[in-house]
């Protein structure tokens, strides 16, 4: 018995040491087990049905729901019935698209809430809640563009010209303007150097010093990082507008990019112009600064999605406060504030504008 007492003395630290070392164990077991029966539950239910499973948002300038959806974007038409008899496409006039997307045309103006479409022209757009590639909610509008003309991805300024300056609400340009679609532009007013071309106008001609995204009147759109092209170089090919904010967001492979020239990164509410082939081109804006509805993307995120889109080419303009979207004369994003813009990237109905 002395023995014992003797040997439980001189051991004991080490025996209570054992036993707890022993229930950690046991306790660490459970746990993985417990974390691989969770990730094989969740792993059985489709992404498709997780985003259904989300709430619905609504934007508070429309009443169209905002609805959550997986990925790949623009996969799914608006709920919007089109009028039987003016939906016969169009016989296919020559233009940039040629017989491309015939089915997007008509042979006369048909407009409704989510798209629109006549002989030369075919916008459809949508609003796509992200609560699944992102660590919080991300709320984007889309902008699909078809065009046979160049010339009816024009653009309009505050005030009706450069030269006076200005800024206006949103609205108030989309209607001064006939405007189909809009969203903000670059603020070309607000820099005092690049090159600035709109509807075939050079209004500016000093050298550019942020990255420089030019449409050219073959259709085609190509974005430049300063010192890369003169302006010169860029004139001689023919431009029809030219923004100058940035940054790119897509190399000259169509791929994301990891070094941007911008000192704007983190997240914010975002307009953006993408190029898909003359043509063809997408406005998006990215909602943003409203907490549980929509934190906004930051630059390398946006580059992401924009090559999610298909994208070949892709450049920021101004955000935050300034990034709206007009369906018409109405906002149908919802802008983290309601401020005035000095001029918009746009497309009008070729009957009144």
């Amino acid at each position: 018995m002395k023995v014992f007492i003797a040997a439980s003395r001189k051991h004991g630290p080490i025996l209570i040491l054992c036993l707890l070392l022993a229930i950690l164990a046991a306790c660490a077991a459970f746990l993985i087990r417990w974390q691989r029966l969770k990730a094989a539950s969740a792993a059985s239910t489709p992404v498709s049905v997780q985003a259904v499973q989300k709430r619905s948002y609504v934007s508070k300038f429309t009443q169209t729901p905002v609805p959550t959806l997986p990925s790949p974007y623009l996969c799914t038409p608006a709920p919007t019935a089109v009028p039987a008899a003016e939906s016969s496409p169009a016989p296919t006039p020559a233009g940039l698209l040629g017989g491309k997307y015939a089915w997007r045309f008509s042979a006369e103006e048909v407009l409704t809430d989510h798209s629109y479409s006549d002989p030369s022209i075919s916008i459809s757009w949508d609003a796509y809640r992200d609560e699944i590639n992102y660590d919080r909610p991300v709320t984007f509008y889309i902008a699909d563009v078809l065009v046979q003309n160049v010339s009816s991805l024009s653009t309009a300024f505050a005030n009706g010209q450069y030269t006076q300056g200005g800024v206006r609400a949103m609205e108030s340009i989309a209607k001064n303007s006939n405007c189909i679609v809009a969203i903000s532009g670059d603020f070309a007013r607000w820099h005092e150097n690049g090159l600035i071309v709109r509807n075939g106008e050079v209004f500016r001609n000093q050298r550019f010093t942020s990255d420089l995204c030019v449409l050219y009147a073959d259709g085609s759109m190509e974005t430049y990082e300063p010192g890369t092209i003169s302006n010169q170089d860029i004139l001689d090919k023919g431009p029809w507008q030219s923004w100058h904010f940035g940054p790119e967001l897509l190399n000259h492979e169509g791929r994301p990019k990891t070094r941007f020239n911008t000192a704007v990164w983190g997240r914010n509410p975002r307009s953006v112009i993408g190029y898909y082939e003359p043509g063809h081109y997408c406005l998006v804006v990215v909602d943003g600064r409203q907490g549980n509805y929509s934190s906004g993307l930051n630059i390398q995120e946006l580059s992401e999605l924009m090559c999610a889109l298909g994208c070949v080419r892709a450049y920021n303009l101004d955000g935050g406060a300034t990034a709206h979207m007009t369906w018409g004369s109405k906002v149908i994003n919802s802008p983290s504030k309601d401020r005035k813009v000095h001029d918009v990237i746009c497309v009008c109905f070729p009957s009144k504008g």
